[in-house]
């Protein structure tokens, strides 16, 4: 697939669009822990293996991760698409701060994150678009700063309707050993990627060196 800058401004656009109006509707369906098996073991390895406490909730949605890296003592800048979603956030937990963002042009100075985790919020873009998303994440990190991204095994992508909100959203399935190499190639080290409780789903986490 190739999509220029005006059609990536546009599938931006389109999925700030879906949260924002289906922010109530995807709250209740995702903000509880407990739904999604295995979680809770991953957020505590990306909380262990950060080399400080600031770190950028990449796609926050209903703040579910945010607050329970606050609870484990993280400094949380809750980020997203959807102005809808970092409302819902702010109100939900103590959050250092909160920006709107696209992910292919985050609105941070570099070098200034000790982590950033991003689960469920890169595959909502084209797989064109991931190794641009990757290079901004690696730039606003410190060195030695931690990502942790989460993803779904296959190789499709397109629109589709999955059960946690009526309107179709873009998923792009991706090739593990893909996302390392695109990893690997805007500066990333240590990537390693680790299985999921939930099916088809994998955290790929890499340091900056």
């Amino acid at each position: 697939m190739h999509l220029n800058g005006e059609d990536l401004s546009a599938h931006v656009s389109r999925t700030r669009r879906i949260y924002d109006e289906g922010v109530a509707e995807y709250t209740r369906t995702t903000d509880k822990l407990d739904d999604f098996p295995g979680l809770d073991r991953e957020l505590d390895r990306f909380f262990e293996a950060l080399p400080g406490e600031l770190v950028l909730d990449l796609g926050c949605g209903a703040g579910r991760d945010a607050e329970y890296l606050i609870g484990r003592g993280a400094e949380v800048l809750a980020g997203d698409v959807s102005e809808e979603m970092l409302r819902y956030t702010r109100r939900r937990c103590a959050v250092f701060g909160s920006v709107q963002c696209d992910l292919l042009a985050l609105p941070l100075a570099s070098g200034v994150l000790d982590g950033v985790w991003a689960c469920a919020s890169v595959l909502h873009l084209p797989k064109v678009a991931h190794p641009v998303a990757f290079a901004e994440i690696h730039r606003v990190l410190v060195p030695g700063g931690v990502t942790a991204i989460s993803l779904k095994a296959g190789e499709s992508e397109g629109w589709v309707r999955e059960g946690r909100m009526s309107s179709p959203r873009w998923f792009s399935l991706r090739r593990p050993e893909a996302v390392v190499d695109e990893l690997s190639a805007v500066g990333f080290v240590s990537a390693r990627v680790l299985p999921s409780g939930r099916t088809n789903w994998f955290i790929v986490e890499a340091v900056k060196a």
